[in-house]
């Protein structure tokens, strides 16, 4: 099917080439974007799905930036903070920064948005887990706030980089439905937010107010950005083959191959902090025990040949590029590590099995979803050269996170971005090793690493007590990266695309979009 649509779509290249169909919006100064899934929400608190947070970090601000490209935190809406002692942050506020709307930034719409989000009538997903560390804030002057959290936490400012989106509380607070602020949002961002609708799109201004931007968040460039939802993939496809649209993104490699003969085209591909792992059930929880020796663990990570793995899914941009050794993304603030990843030996592989009194392998189910999917087929195959013979339960993201909090996953590769792009790698850490349902390796030791790394502030000792952590991580073969996910985008040959590392998401920001 997909073949049949890409011929269709090159016979229409043809047509518009020889009707005078513009391929692109450069003179209207207008971007067209085809996004996966229909928008009904512009609001990374209700909704803090990678799509939204790609397009609400574009209309809300936060009070701290990150420098992608320098690894460090930067001022967003706060000019400068310091700590008051290790459970409280003070934050000096710009000032002259206007909401959409017109309204004053100021202290007050700080203090509204926690006290509006740590509300208990307030309710919305992992409220607990994105925000219940949070225990409260206090306004010193008009441009002077302390924020304190319930326990010492040493990556604070640098989870605000992706927590605690600014509202306009004389806006905000007068609506009567405050869960529907993101169909019509106002921040502070470099652009504003004309439309968001599920069904017609969404359609961005540039903010030309925007005065505060940095390296963390710069200005907007192009004046108008229009995205449409096209869930369908070839739809897609098409669309941006004739022209209808500037940009796709999250294209699979090999179907970008197809557009390369069109020279009203470019395919980019940037490096995101995002890829694909496997996790083993090391303790039981799904009934099935023979993962919970270490040395039926280690066997498989040894058959897993991960150059290939790479080589055969992702361009070559990205195959070149090293491989990840622990389960922390060298982007990440914190991430350290002293060991590597087993290496590909199936002769060590079948040894350990032996070892383990399985040598001629064993049934296991691994359990995937979305884009982690081919991998986990590849790596099924590759199993196969020790005897293990894998059935893939292939899945939605909402079964997936189901099975995986009951415990009934035996395996599972699945895709990970420390929490779509947050800097520091608490978020991982946090995720994966700390005492909760996601849990699969029950160490207590590593739980108790993460909590030593939340609340020390020395980064060097910091540094110490993460490279423990992967390097146990590493050493019981709980988990291991397998591959990096390139951010694959299908643009106009007349738009430029950010330098790599501008992004950590989809290897894009829509405000660093221009034309050549």
């Amino acid at each position: 099917m997909l073949r049949r649509t890409i011929a269709l779509a090159v016979g229409l290249i043809a047509v518009a080439a020889t009707s005078g169909i513009a391929l692109a919006q450069k003179a209207k100064d207008t971007v067209r974007i085809g996004i996966h899934q229909p928008v009904s929400t512009i609001d990374m608190v209700f909704d803090p799905s990678p799509q939204t947070s790609m397009l609400g970090r574009m209309v809300l601000d936060h009070l701290v930036f990150f420098d992608t490209q320098k690894k460090e935190l930067v001022p967003g809406l706060a000019e400068s903070w310091k700590r008051i002692d290790d459970k409280t942050v003070e934050f000096k506020l710009r000032q002259g920064v206007k909401f959409h709307n017109g309204d004053d930034f100021s202290a007050d719409d700080v203090i509204y948005t926690l006290n509006y989000i740590l509300d208990p009538n307030t309710r919305f997903r992992f409220k607990d887990t994105s925000y219940g560390w949070f225990d409260k804030a206090e306004k010193i002057d008009d441009f002077t706030v302390r924020i304190m959290t319930k326990e010492p936490m040493a990556p604070f400012e640098a989870r605000l980089v992706t927590s605690l989106p600014i509202f306009p509380h004389k806006y905000h607070s007068k609506l009567a439905d405050r869960a529907l602020f993101g169909r019509a949002p106002v921040g502070t961002g470099p652009y504003r937010a004309l439309l968001v609708d599920s069904t017609k799109g969404v359609i961005f201004e540039r903010n030309e107010n925007y005065k505060h931007g940095n390296a963390g968040k710069p200005a907007a460039i192009i004046k108008r950005v229009e995205l449409s939802s096209i869930p369908d993939e070839q739809t897609r496809l098409a669309k941006a083959m004739i022209g209808d649209l500037d940009l796709i993104y999250d294209v699979t490699p090999d179907v970008a191959e197809n557009f390369k003969a069109n020279p009203q085209i470019t395919i980019t591909n940037r490096p995101t902090n995002a890829y694909a792992y496997i996790m083993f059930d090391a303790i039981g929880r799904s009934n099935f025990n023979t993962l919970k020796d270490k040395r039926v663990r280690l066997a498989i990570l040894h058959a897993i040949n991960r150059a290939a793995l790479v080589n055969a899914l992702q361009p070559a941009e990205i195959a070149k590029l090293p491989l990840q050794q622990s389960m922390c993304h060298p982007w990440n603030i914190g991430c350290n590590q002293s060991t590597t990843t087993p290496a590909f030996d199936i002769a060590k592989a079948k040894q350990l099995l032996a070892e383990a009194g399985v040598p001629q392998g064993f049934r296991l189910t691994i359990g995937t979803w979305g884009a982690s999917r081919p991998v986990a087929e590849a790596v099924a195959g590759q199993l196969r050269a020790i005897g293990v013979q894998v059935t893939l339960d292939a899945m939605a993201l909402p079964a997936f996170v189901k099975k995986r909090g009951a415990g009934e996953l035996q395996t599972f590769i699945a895709l990970w971005d420390n929490s779509v792009g947050a800097p520091d790698v608490d978020n991982t850490a946090g995720f994966f090793y700390n005492k909760s349902d996601r849990n699969y390796n029950g160490d207590d030791e590593l739980t108790s690493l993460y909590h030593q790394g939340l609340q020390e502030f020395d980064p060097k000792k910091r540094l110490e007590i993460y490279r423990k952590l992967f390097d146990k991580v590493n050493t019981e073969a709980y988990s291991m990266p397998l591959i990096p996910l390139a951010g694959t985008l299908i643009h106009s040959a007349e738009l430029q695309i950010p330098p790599p590392g501008s992004s950590y998401t989809e290897g894009f920001a829509i405000n660093l979009l221009k034309w050549n």
